[in-house]
């Protein structure tokens, strides 16, 4: 009975261990377990005016999702979330977990970008702070007091994915709240329901959350500016530093040297994030859009490989989602609004029409900010089958020791 019991106690110190449930300490150490990253369960947000998952129902599901009858076949990628898309039609040709909550790095700054390209005069100027000169994480180099063109701070958003500009560009905005705001109402403008800002570079906090399809929404809107595109693909550029000298600050977007016909459109990294990547690509009158999240370095073998899998598909993968406009964001509220006027409750209807032409299913969705909690429930369900049997004998096994330990104590007594 003793070894029976003290081998069930091994299973269930295993099982313990695995739910993070702390055991009685004891002399041996025990080392620390290496931390692993699940893919957040995608859930549309139910601010979004459209049914289901922007883009199309399979744009929603976990794993991969592409037509596995179209050859070329797709090729293995160690990413945690993807999106690769016809730019030109918006039609996207493969995905992985496309709509799954993760931190954006410094891919945020693309719609930092898109949101204040519009709003702020590049012949303008401003004087840099201490709190832009003294922000974490990677700088292009701002001196406290000097003077720079907001065209300047662009650059240095987007070269050495400067957060220190990124600050700057927010407070010649109106400051962070404003700044932060505007990113936000931008964001739903687009169509990009995944997103939930918190500030202008991208660095990690808690309620800070985007997706690989609304990276590539960002992506798309920026592109279709001239001077986004003049940004994006500037290799290198002297800066102002201390009075009188420069320097030499580089575009730290790898597919710009290492993939012909790549000409954008920014990486990030950071301890949360990750490495994340957003690329652009021509060749043969193509363009291929593809969003990488959360992928170990180097982030642009990726998505080089899934760009010579776009061109190779292009005409030939049936699209399993697509990229949706602003004006389709407009029309689907204008007929939410319709649909709720006619409803005597006031609430949608059980089923509409999605940007893509087919019936979605409506899905409760979670909050962004309380979204790591989703990964406790998935822990317990991962469990194996043979564990939960052993914390069954061990529960059996305690219970009969303890029962023979009370009968032994009566006969005594």
């Amino acid at each position: 009975m003793a070894r029976a019991t003290a081998a069930a106690a091994v299973f269930a110190g295993s099982i313990f261990g695995l739910l993070a449930i702390p055991l009685p300490a004891s002399s041996a150490p025990t080392p620390t377990p290496t931390p692993t990253f699940t893919a957040p369960t995608a859930r549309p947000n139910p601010a979004s005016p459209f049914e289901g998952f922007v883009g199309g129902a399979q744009l929603g599901q976990h794993g991969v999702v592409v037509d596995h009858d179209a050859q070329p076949k797709l090729p293995p990628v160690h990413v945690e979330s993807f999106v690769v898309a016809d730019l030109d039609t918006g039609d996207i040709l493969a995905a992985k977990n496309a709509h799954s909550l993760m931190k954006p790095a410094s891919t945020l700054k693309i719609l930092t970008a898109v949101t204040l390209l519009p709003r702020l005069d590049k012949r303008a100027t401003y004087v840099a702070t201490a709190a832009d000169a003294n922000i974490e994480g990677s700088r292009v180099g701002l001196q406290v007091g000097s003077k720079y063109t907001i065209d300047q701070l662009f650059y240095g958003l987007f070269l050495p994915s400067g957060n220190d500009a990124a600050s700057a560009l927010g407070n010649a905005a109106g400051g962070l709240p404003k700044t932060v705001g505007l990113m936000n109402r931008e964001a739903e403008r687009l169509g990009a329901f995944d997103t939930y800002v918190v500030n202008t570079s991208g660095l990690d906090e808690p309620a800070q959350w985007s997706s690989a399809y609304d990276l590539a929404l960002f992506a798309r809107e920026g592109l279709a500016r001239a001077d986004f595109r003049k940004y994006i693909r500037t290799p290198k550029l002297q800066w102002p530093g201390k009075p009188g000298q420069t320097y030499q600050i580089q575009n730290g977007n790898k597919l710009l040297s290492h993939y012909k016909g790549a000409y954008g459109v920014k990486n990030g990294f950071t301890t949360l994030a990750r490495n994340t990547l957003v690329g652009v690509a021509e060749r043969n009158g193509h363009r291929i859009l593809v969003s990488v999240m959360r992928t170990p370095k180097p982030s642009w073998e990726k998505v080089a490989a899934l760009f010579d899998w776009g061109f190779a598909s292009v005409g030939k993968a049936e699209p399993v989602g697509r990229l949706v406009s602003a004006d389709d964001v407009t029309r689907a509220a204008a007929a939410q609004t319709a649909s709720r006027s006619r409803s005597p409750s006031g609430s949608r209807s059980a089923a509409s029409t999605s940007p893509s032409g087919t019936p979605d299913v409506t899905v409760a969705a979670p909050d962004p900010t309380q979204q790591p909690s989703i990964n406790v429930v998935a822990q317990l369900g991962r469990i194996p089958l043979w564990i939960w049997a052993a914390l069954l004998m061990f529960v059996i096994l305690t219970s009969l020791r303890v029962r023979s330990y009370l009968q032994t104590k009566r006969r005594k007594e």
